[in-house]
């Protein structure tokens, strides 16, 4: 407190201390994890209650409450509940801290049916109450709604949108030069440099200071004393390091991993091969990032940069450990950063690096169409060997394929296997599964299936849609799946990127363009395959109707339950219990295919109308054959 009062004094006055009759801010932290933002909250709040003398009635109330898909309503009213209570014992406030918020906001965006995200708006709105323990929220996350929300479609990613601007954002992001302290203060020198090396640094700091490389606030003695302490990265290296760790999304968080990681060309890996005077150049950084992160982009751009030198690298087909390779893993990463004040693959950064041999390097590297140089800025960049324009391709062929039919789609890739009810099957020795199929309001009643199984419809539903459950026969299962939006979007960018190369040339001939396609395809592929396994994977997202009745599933085991109950008391009530797979089942197992084979031989030796038995090896199956 004291230290705001000196910077700003008129803020320090609206943070008072609380009266000593006072008890203050009832604290509910949560960590932000892979689940439901309205359990962990629950969770939460219920531990708190528990923690500051609540009766144990509301703490049940609370935990009872921490279930996905809980009523909005009703977790409003319980915190409004505590807000009173609290009050009661003299509290100022209830405040919700909730950190590592992307983790809620991403599952979230494989869970919408939950509609979750609202909750966040709700309790934005209700902070604004006047209350004698009013509602304070604070929500951290590394990046803004619209980097979790690519998994939706476009009228949740508006509804997401909106549920945004109900926050006041406060970004911080740390400058280059307070990056490049926090580097420093992660080193414990154990020893002085020798002179040589100290030397060597003082020459190399002094030439990126005439450069106007060095970050914007960071003189030169300053600098100077960074790189010192930081030996043995490479100023350069240094330089490059914080803006690289922020284009791989994770900020701080990437730049402690590489600081702390015995991961190959990881810092404490090379520690462990170094001896004074030698140096971790950006190229080792390079290599790094390549093996331990190199899917953790955080936008295209950044990610088609790095293809770009991959893709050069494949073209340029030297030995890993040459100068020339080092060289252009330097430019690469330069390149990676975007020209930032004099810090640019120019010349005379590059000569840092590589002295007196800079200029041949260059020249083997622009004859062989890997880099060229731009006059304008005075840098070499990574030529960038593509002019196709994936992203418009793939607009332009969803566009064309604007009305055709997800149903038809579906059905025909036949994305499920039958599901088998275990637990009939196990009882009745009958082999007892579900057909899945798709159908949607265009496609409804849908077509009876061509096999004796039973169906299992997944009813693709629209905004308030609801099939006429009427139009089915009595034994259908259906599910009605309420994320159908997204699951066009990611099946209509899935088929559109496999038909591209039938119409680009470009993608059969330009190895940049087709390293990027194939990360879109791998990328639309496990995209369309996590949906699609939500169906089956995760029932309780989804609306269930057995006949014409509404089931509640919790999960995959109340399923395998609830099919099995089904089949077994309202398909097959009275079907024989005939535990023999020679007559069940449509492929029996080898050992009964085995042991027929081996009966017929025994007919044809021994063609005797009593009991029938294996004439090598009496009683051998009599176990299989007796119910015959």
């Amino acid at each position: 407190m004291a230290t705001l009062r000196h910077a700003q004094a008129t803020l320090a006055e609206r943070f008072q201390p609380p009266r000593r009759e006072s008890s203050g801010f009832l604290r509910v932290p949560i960590n932000g994890i892979p689940d439901s933002l309205v359990r962990q909250l629950m969770l939460a709040l219920a531990l708190a209650a528990e923690q500051n003398g609540f009766t144990k009635a509301t703490v049940s109330k609370l935990r009872e409450a921490a279930q996905p898909g809980a009523p909005m309503d009703q977790i409003l009213t319980l915190i409004q509940t505590v807000q009173h209570l609290w009050a009661r014992q003299g509290g100022t406030g209830l405040l919700i801290e909730i950190d590592e918020l992307g983790k809620f906001l991403e599952y979230e965006s494989y869970h919408p049916q939950h509609r979750e995200i609202h909750l966040l708006q709700m309790l934005a709105e209700h902070a604004q109450q006047a209350h004698a323990a009013p509602l304070h929220l604070v929500v951290l996350l590394h990046q803004g709604f619209e980097y979790y929300n690519h998994r939706l479609g476009k009228n949740l990613r508006d509804e997401w949108q909106k549920v945004q601007g109900r926050f006041e954002a406060i970004a911080f992001l740390e400058s280059a030069e307070q990056s490049l302290r926090i580097v420093a203060a992660a080193f414990v020198p154990r020893g002085s440099l020798t002179p040589a090396v100290a030397t060597q640094c003082a020459e190399w700091i002094a030439r990126l200071a005439v450069e106007g490389a060095l970050p914007v606030g960071l003189d030169e003695v300053s600098a100077g004393e960074l790189s010192r302490r930081c030996y043995p990265l490479h100023p350069l290296t240094l330089l490059i390091l914080p803006t690289l760790c922020q284009k791989i999304a994770q900020n701080e968080r990437t730049l402690f991993s590489y600081l702390g990681s015995r991961e190959p060309f990881g810092l404490l890996e090379r520690l462990a091969q170094m001896a004074m005077g030698q140096w971790i150049e950006p190229w080792q950084l390079y290599d790094y990032f390549v093996l331990n992160q190199a899917d953790g982009f955080a936008d295209s751009l950044t990610h088609h940069r790095w293809v770009e030198v991959v893709t050069a690298l494949e073209r340029f087909d030297s030995p890993p450990d040459t100068p020339a390779v080092r060289l252009l893993k330097t430019i690469g990463l330069l390149n990676l950063m975007g020209a930032q004040r004099g810090l640019k693959a120019s010349r005379l950064i590059l000569e840092l690096l590589f002295g007196s041999a800079t200029g041949v390097l260059l020249e083997q590297l622009e004859a062989a169409s890997i880099i060229h140089f731009r006059h304008y800025n005075q840098e070499y960049r990574v030529w960038q060997g593509s002019d196709f324009d994936l992203p418009g391709a793939l607009q332009q062929a969803i566009a064309e394929r604007a009305h055709w039919s997800l149903v038809d789609v579906l059905n025909a890739l036949a994305p499920f296997k039958p599901v088998v009810a275990r637990r009939a099957t196990i009882r009745t020795g009958a082999l007892r599964c579900f057909r899945p199929g798709f159908g949607a309001q265009d496609r409804w009643p849908p077509k009876p299936l061509k096999t004796d199984e039973l169906p299992l419809w997944f009813y693709l539903a629209d905004e308030q849609d609801q099939p006429d459950l009427d139009a089915i026969p009595q034994p259908a299962v259906v599910a009605i799946c309420h994320f159908t939006d997204r699951l066009y979007e990611v099946v209509s960018e899935w088929i559109a990127l496999q038909e591209l190369p039938k119409r680009h040339a470009a993608l059969h001939q330009d190895r940049v363009a087709q390293r990027e396609y194939q990360t879109w395809l791998l990328h639309a592929e496990m995209e369309t395959t996590q949906l699609m396994k939500t169906l089956l994977e995760e029932p309780e997202s989804l609306q269930w109707f057995f006949g014409r009745e509404e089931r509640l599933i919790r999960d995959r085991r109340d399923l395998q339950q609830r099919l099995s109950h089904w089949i077994e008391e309202v398909c097959y009530p009275q079907s024989p219990l005939i535990k023999n797979e020679l007559i069940n089942w449509d492929h029996p197992s080898a050992s009964a295919n085995t042991g027929r084979k081996r009966l017929l031989a025994a007919m044809l030796k021994a063609a005797d109308p009593g009991r029938i038995r294996d004439c090598e090896n009496p009683g051998g199956k009599e176990t299989v054959f007796g119910p015959c």
